[in-house]
Order: structure tokens, then sequence, then C-alpha cells
């Protein structure tokens, strides 16, 4: 009875997500992007089928696809969608164990596990045919084990996290950048030597670059292509000049606005809380996540929400501690609105971001 009493919230907080789940498919179906095509028609040709697949920089990251091989004998990019829904599950799970060990309680963590299950990108895409849930779900999983390891100290947990991590990379890129937490995870430290810190980051990095170069290596031997020349090409192929660096910064911030909506205000009661507070051990893990919270910067379109989404689980965990002390009638409301504002958010989706639209109707004059 002890352990159910413990457990509680997060079995309230799974059963909630398979609830949005539902509605998710019941509302929305399930959901088609021009990258979905783009993964199928891979998986395919993975399968044997005839025609070269038109898209062979996808076989850079090809963990995720591989993981949907198995399952397509259900159907076109049935693969992607089961894993999907491991990924959707495993990302609630996981966001509440981080809130929890970061903050030592419970009801946070529940709130931290329903604003990641209700943020407007997991409702669009965590149940589509794309490979972005895995990616969000591995960078968390760093996390989660980074903190685990400064809780238990077991140094074999830098090895099978830099290798999972590397794996994370080649499902999304976000699945990896739980290198530059643990990195800066090791710097803030204290107890160790900067000699002893580095060789941490070396051994952690070590695991991590493993699988990347034996995957990049192979994808150059028989296709001549690597994850940079991708980049690079994409970064060419970017808006460019005044305009163009404009549009994307209001991309930017129309997104970081539109993932978690409301809970901006508790974001900042977050912050202010924790500034006044001066707790070193959570404010040093909050650095910690400031990079890669940021990295949607170095990609050259800035409008994609599943991009931005990086810097959610920030944002969630500042939020829990915002409204923290805010009654739970009150607060059953705030989720609720959150909950129908994001769902109303989805829905009118258009295929112009509406900063293209504010921005186009005030500077085609």
């Amino acid at each position: 009875m002890t352990k159910l009493k413990i457990d509680k919230y997060l079995a309230f907080a799974l059963l909630f997500a398979l609830l949005n789940m539902g509605a998710i498919f019941s509302i929305f179906g399930v959901r088609e992007y021009s990258d979905g095509t783009g993964y199928v028609e891979i998986i395919n040709w993975l399968q044997g089928e005839a025609g070269a697949p038109a898209e062979f920089h996808r076989l850079l990251k090809p963990l995720g696809l591989s993981i949907a091989l198995p399952f397509e004998f259900l159907g076109d990019g049935a693969g992607l969608i089961i894993q999907n829904i491991f990924f959707y599950l495993l990302g609630v799970f996981l966001i509440f164990k981080i809130t929890e060990l970061i903050y030592h309680n419970k009801k946070q963590a529940l709130f931290a596990s329903i604003f990641f299950a209700t943020a407007t990108p997991v409702i669009e895409v965590s149940l589509s045919y794309l490979l972005d849930p895995g990616g969000w779900s591995l960078y968390l999983l760093s996390i989660f084990l980074t903190l685990f390891y400064f809780k238990t100290r077991n140094e074999k947990l830098i090895i099978l996290n830099g290798f999972l991590s590397g794996l994370g990379f080649l499902v999304k890129e976000t699945g990896g950048f739980g290198i530059l937490f643990f990195g800066l995870m090791v710097l803030f430290s204290a107890g160790s030597s900067i000699k002893e810190k580095l060789f941490k980051i070396v051994r952690f990095g070590t695991f991590f670059l493993i699988p990347i170069l034996i995957v990049q290596i192979l994808v150059f031997k028989y296709y001549h292509l690597t994850y940079w020349d991708w980049y690079w090409m994409g970064r060419l192929g970017a808006e460019v000049g005044k305009e163009g660096l404009l549009l994307i910064s209001l991309r930017y911030l129309g997104q970081l606005f539109r993932i978690l909506g409301i809970l901006w205000p508790f974001i900042l009661i977050g912050i202010w809380r924790e500034l006044r507070e001066k707790n070193w051990e959570r404010i040093k893990i909050f650095l910690s996540l400031l990079p890669a919270s940021f990295s949607f910067l170095f990609w050259q379109t800035g409008g994609g929400g599943r991009v931005v989404f990086i810097f959610a689980p920030l944002g969630i965990l500042l939020a829990t501690y915002g409204c923290k002390k805010i009654r739970p009638l009150i607060m059953a409301l705030i989720i609720l609105t959150i909950l129908i504002l994001n769902y109303f958010f989805v829905f009118i989706n258009q295929e112009i971001p509406f900063t293209d639209i504010i921005y186009t109707s005030i500077f085609s004059r």
C-alpha cells in the first residue's frame, strides 16, 4: 500500500497521457508531413522494394527507421507510429522523473507530465509519421541519466549515457543534445579536479561518437555523403538578408510562445523564485540546460515548433515551480484552459505560420 501511495502521481500521469493519446487519434488521426513521405520511402527501400529513394541523406540518421522496419508489415509507416507511441509515453515518464529528481515533489512532476503531453508540438507530431518524438525522449533520457549519475556516482552510467546519446543522435539530432547537458554539469560540479572532469567528458564523448562515426563512415563509403555536407547544403539554401533574418527571428519568437502558451507567466515566476532562493544545485542544472535549449538557433528556417520544442523541458521545469503554490481547484482550471487552448491552436494550424502572416502584412506595404 505504501508503494501504491508513492506511485499514484506517476500512475495518474501515465493514465492522463493515454487518455490524451486517445484524444489526439480521435480528433486529428495520424498526421502526415512531407518528411514522413521520405521516411516511408527509405523504409520501403530497406525492405528491398524497387526504386531508389530520393532522399539518401536520411540514412545519416538510420536508427529510427531501423526500429520502425520490423512493424512495417502492418502497413506503410505503421512502424513509425508504433515507435512514436512508445517514445510519447517514455517522454511523459521521463519528464516526471526528471522533475522529481530536481524538486523532490511528485505533484510538480505530475504537472510537468501534463504540460509535456499537452504541448502543441506533442499534439501535432508525437503520433505522426515523423522521428522527432524519438529525439525528444532520448534527450530527456540523457538528462535523466546525467542527474541519476550525480545522485549515485555510478561511473558506468557515463558510458551508458554517452552511448545512448549517440544512438539518440542517429534517431534525430535532438536526441544527441544530452552531451551538452552532461558536459556542463560535470564542469559545474564540485569535488573533482579539472583533469578528472575532462576525463569524464572525454569518456562520455568517446562512447557518444562511436555509433555516429560508424554510420557516417558507412554512408560516406556507399553514398559519398556526410552529415555536415547535408547540414551546410541546408544552410546555404536558407533565407538570407535582413528581411530573411527578421522573419526567422519572428518565427522563433512565435514558436517559443506557441509551444508553451499560457505557461509563460509561470515560467517567469519560476525564474524569479529560483533567483530569489539561490539554490546552486538547481541553478547549475538550469544553466547546463541552456545551450541545448537554444540549439534551434543553429537551424536554417526557424519555423517549426518541433525544432523549437527542444526548449520545452527547461520551460516546463521552471513552470512547475512557478505554479507550485497555486490551489488545486485553480490549478485544475489552468490545466483545463491549457488543454482547450492547445488543442484549438493545433486544430486551426495553417500551412503558413502566423508569424509569416504578420510579417507579410507589415512589410509588404
